[in-house]
């Protein structure tokens, strides 16, 4: 896992405001915990006072177009891209109020460091064998990749938005969706000082209204 941080506002304040919120997400996490699916993402929304942290997770096969490790320029090209995206608050969503971006925190399934790091690796391991070993291993490539090394592997980015409003939000909306047209809905949960609710989100619906 990769994980990447754009800090703006570095103090002990923010630091103990995002790792309360971490954990208490940490936790509702666990309750909210539901199987991979293409298409479909998740966002939690917390208030704690005039902090607010949001995390968004989406499937690789939505935001990249596919959930394996890139090795080709352009697959790179496209986390690198991709990468950036998710770490534009603005870009994804519209607030209600008027709100400053602390910090953001992303994790990535895999860096471009990471895929030339195996793609050297093979490499290497490709030059130490023979002709019939190669043969052998390309065969056993193949039949791993048939049996869906690449199918079935599930991949999400997920990223945390910490801000701060200067007056509690009332509506959100997700303008992330026309970035990724494939991804059909977000199962969105919140909890604020004034209650908790659930909703879900789609391009044709894509704002939410917290009970504040």
């Amino acid at each position: 896992m990769n994980i990447i941080s754009v800090t703006w506002e570095k103090s002990k304040k923010a630091m103990r405001i995002s790792s309360a919120l971490t954990l208490a997400f940490a936790g509702m996490g666990a309750v909210q915990a539901a199987p991979h699916a293409h298409g479909e993402g998740k966002l939690q929304i917390l208030q704690a006072g005039k902090d607010w942290q949001f995390v968004l997770q989406l499937p690789a096969a939505d935001v990249l177009g596919f959930e394996y490790a890139p090795s080709t320029a352009s697959e790179k090209k496209r986390l690198t891209d991709t990468q950036h995206t998710l770490l534009q608050f603005n870009d994804i969503f519209d607030l209600s109020s008027s709100c400053n971006v602390i910090d953001t925190t992303l994790e990535s399934p895999w860096s471009n460091e990471q895929s030339e790091h195996d793609e050297h690796d093979e490499h290497d391991e490709h030059d130490e064998h023979d002709e019939h070993d190669e043969h052998d291993e390309h065969d056993e490539h193949e039949s791993e990749h048939e049996d869906g090394e690449h199918h079935n592997t599930h991949s999400d980015f997920r990223v945390a938005y910490l801000l701060s409003c200067q007056s509690p939000l009332k509506n959100v909306e997700m303008k992330g969706f026309s970035l990724w047209p494939s991804l059909q809905h977000v199962n969105a949960i919140w909890v604020t000082n004034n209650g908790q609710g659930a909703l879900e989100i789609s391009p044709s619906q894509p704002s939410l209204t917290l009970n504040n």
